[in-house]
């Protein structure tokens, strides 16, 4: 007795290449960026240029190494910002950072922080700090020497 399954070739699938999906990246950029060179209309001493408010921000954020962070590090190096020198850094994620950057013999004391909390930490914000406030309600707010500056707040893409 045969049996007809024996000596059978069976018939092969085709090999179909398929182009790897890997899993989604997050991408992290700055946006709604606000910066006010003197806040304080009429006082002395508290103007401060753009370059040197974004190299304070760029110095506190290098203690910093979230993708988020990061993200902002870049921004800010390309606005041309440099990192000045850091110390009694200190993060906490519901407060925000703070630390003290020196800056051609002066030392300054950076905040960045939600605006809620910068807001018991400063004098009252300028207009266009509580405008972009307003427009951003989780944008960050940098303060230095316990004047608002600057807010921006991180975007996050997947792609």
């Amino acid at each position: 007795m045969k049996f007809l399954w024996f000596g059978k070739r069976k018939k092969s699938a085709p090999v179909v290449d398929l182009p790897e999906v890997g899993e989604p990246q997050e991408v992290f950029s700055v946006a709604d960026y606000t910066c006010v060179n003197s806040p304080i209309k009429g006082g002395k001493g508290v103007e401060l240029s753009s370059q040197l408010i974004d190299s304070l921000i760029l110095s506190l954020l290098s203690k910093e190494n979230s993708a988020a962070d990061v993200a902002a590090q870049e921004f800010f190096q390309q606005k041309g910002a440099i990192l000045q020198e850091v110390r009694d850094y200190s993060s906490h994620s519901e407060r925000g950072s703070s630390a003290r950057v020196a800056d051609a013999g002066t030392t300054r004391t950076v905040l960045i922080g939600r605006a809620t909390t910068i807001a018991r930490a400063t004098t009252p914000f300028c207009e266009e700090i509580v405008a972009a406030v307003a427009a951003t309600p989780d944008c960050k707010v940098v303060a230095i020497d316990g004047i608002a500056y600057a807010t921006y707040s991180i975007t996050k893409e997947l792609i």
